[in-house]
């Protein structure tokens, strides 16, 4: 009587195939869902910045001392509190949203400045070779291998903190690695053939740079943007952390975290709210800059 050998292998691989195809399909609608809901939440914390008094429920600077160190979602003679209050018994949720103002303005101004230092000495860099390639990266060298984030605590505590010089000190943590990105995709961009025609034309330098390398780096520095505004947040809210970044009356995120922090014990919302809140947006950022990274491969 003839026997049917079954080959369990090919047979758990036949079922397991259906399943892996339902796995990727239900990992890509998920990481689409994901995308929008990040997405979502930097519109919104946008608009917190763009108008923090249309979504505060209360002033952000009204004391009320009778309501001092309420828990999240109490409620109070002025109403309820989603995020509770501090040991002045100002509304922490209204802090949060007052805070985004100043957040954005110091990540986006400083990132800003250190992408345009960064931009043009690493196009610089990428284009001339030798002599000014050689300067400008061992210049950047020098800076990532000194720790800034301690010369930006000692340039602060020398020059007094505050915003403009918190603005002036924070491009230096990032410039380095714009200028590096920038002068790798240079150094192919200029090998281009319509580079070497738009010189044999005439094209001045500047020209050349302006209008046939910046326009091809430009996706690489957008996906490097959304990064460091991140990166200069989470600075940002470490330098406020130990008393160098802003100071009071100027509301952040990172000078609501320190605020609480001595009474973490007691109020633990005080610190871990505006913390968990700085968390995700700079998750957020990270995610989209994720999906400009694919959008940019795809142009490519």
């Amino acid at each position: 009587m003839p026997v049917n050998v079954v080959d369990t292998d090919r047979s758990a691989s036949r079922l397991r195939a259906p399943l892996t195809a339902v796995n990727r399909r239900l990992s890509t609608i998920a990481a689409g869902r994901a995308w929008w809901g990040f997405a979502a939440f930097l519109a919104l914390m946008a608009a917190w910045a763009i108008a923090p008094d249309f979504f505060a429920p209360y002033d952000a600077e009204r004391l009320d001392p009778r309501n001092r160190l309420l828990g999240p979602f109490s409620d109070s003679t002025l109403g309820s509190h989603w995020a509770g209050t501090d040991s002045l018994g100002i509304d922490l949720f209204s802090q949060m949203v007052q805070g985004a103002r100043l957040t954005f303005y110091i990540a986006i101004v400083a990132t800003l400045l250190g992408t345009g230092i960064g931009v043009t000495l690493g196009m610089l860099a990428g284009y001339f070779g030798g002599f000014w390639d050689r300067l400008i990266m061992r210049l950047g060298e020098a800076q990532t291998a000194m720790p800034m984030f301690l010369v930006a605590i000692l340039l602060l505590s020398l020059l007094g903190p505050s915003v403009t010089i918190l603005i002036i000190v924070l491009p230096t943590l990032v410039w380095p690695i714009f200028a590096r990105v920038v002068r790798a995709e240079t150094l192919q961009i200029k090998q281009a053939t319509y580079i070497e025609a738009a010189v044999a034309t005439g094209c001045s330098t500047p020209a050349v740079l302006g209008r046939h390398v910046l326009p091809n780096v430009v996706p690489r520095i957008l996906v490097l943007f959304v990064v460091e505004i991140g990166h200069v947040m989470l600075a940002e809210a470490g330098l406020s952390f130990l008393g160098v970044g802003v100071q009071p009356p100027d509301i952040t995120w990172g000078l609501l975290i320190a605020d609480g922090r001595p009474l973490l014990t007691v109020a633990w919302w005080l610190t871990i709210l505006p913390g968990v809140l700085l968390s995700i947006t700079v998750l957020s950022l990270n995610i989209l800059s994720r999906r400009f990274e694919q959008y940019a491969g795809a142009a490519a």
